[in-house]
């Protein structure tokens, strides 16, 4: 495996995913603070039905290599949409990016806003916090698998979309750091903490790393190549045991940033475990490309919570 298809396993977003507010609300909208760091506010995004019963919640994690992406693009319109109409909640979370943010932590982040909605989530929005959902597409997806590691923390499905599904250090050549102080797209790196950049520098930074062979550096603070063993935290298959939660995969046959065959073995792998899942295949697009082309997806997505919420 070069290192340009090992970035692909990072995930990408769409870059034409439309923003999740394109469209007159008919449903309540509100924004809460999940945890703060260091000051910091983490924020997501709550969609509300109209209806006064209890509504089990759907939370969306956005692509972007965890590098770029924030909860107002990568939620695409036509799947909230559709989980409203059908009475889920929808949050769409912002979450720590790299490379000022580590993968370590942000995987940190996904798990503290389930957390949050199961203990804040009844009272403040009227949600059933014993029907939760993550989800996500591309890198966001690989974060909504990861919410399953933890059993006490772990939602009560999970949904991924043209997700990576592991890291390898196979035949990774790390680029000269020294790049990183010459003017340029690193520029709008700081000490401080970012977790709803802007998406066009964010998305440059993404490339110039990517191109100068420093996006994994980044992303974990070391580099696999010299300490694989480092990688076993962040992989599917290593943290995944017998109380994983129901999984549904979703990705397309001709996925140009993420193979099909990733998304084969890790349904293999937890059909071997006997977890409940099941891959879901169509033709093209990637994330919010294969939301926006196949309306069957979002119709699966939707069969697949109400079998297992019973409704």
């Amino acid at each position: 495996m070069n290192f340009n298809n090992l970035l692909l396993l990072i995930g990408l977003t769409i870059i034409s995913s439309e923003p999740i507010l394109c469209q007159i609300e008919v449903n309540e909208r509100r924004e809460f603070a999940y945890k703060s760091v260091k000051g910091h506010d983490i924020m997501a995004t709550i969609f509300l039905p109209s209806s006064k019963e209890k509504h089990p919640v759907f939370v969306y994690f956005h692509g972007g290599g965890f590098i770029f992406g924030n909860k107002d693009q990568g939620l695409e319109t036509v799947l909230k949409e559709k989980l409203l109409a059908n009475n889920y909640a929808v949050v769409s979370a912002d979450y720590r990016l790299a490379p000022e943010t580590k993968l370590d932590e942000i995987l940190k982040d996904v798990s503290d806003i389930i957390k949050w909605l199961k203990i804040n989530g009844k009272q403040n929005y009227n949600l059933d916090t014993g029907k939760i959902a993550a989800a996500g597409g591309s890198a966001g997806g690989y974060l909504a698998l990861s919410t399953g590691f933890n059993k006490d923390l772990a939602p009560n499905v999970i949904i991924a979309i043209s997700s990576p599904t592991g890291f390898s250090a196979a035949n990774i050549q790390m680029g000269d750091l020294s790049v990183l102080s010459q003017p340029g797209p690193y520029d709008v790196v700081t000490d401080s903490i970012i977790s709803h950049g802007d998406y066009g520098s964010r998305m440059d930074l993404w490339r110039f790393l990517a191109r100068n062979r420093l996006a994994l550096y980044e992303i974990f603070g070391f580099d696999p190549s010299k300490e694989p063993q480092k990688l076993e935290p962040y992989t599917l298959t290593y943290n995944v045991k017998d109380h994983y939660p129901p999984t549904l995969i979703i990705h397309a046959r001709n996925d140009h940033m993420v193979d099909l065959e990733q998304a084969n073995a890790f349904f293999k792998f937890l059909q071997d475990k006997k977890i409940e899942s099941k891959l879901y295949v169509v033709e093209n697009g990637h994330s919010s490309e294969l939301i926006n082309q196949n309306p069957d997806a979002v119709d699966e997505i939707v069969v697949f919570l109400n079998n297992h919420f019973n409704k």
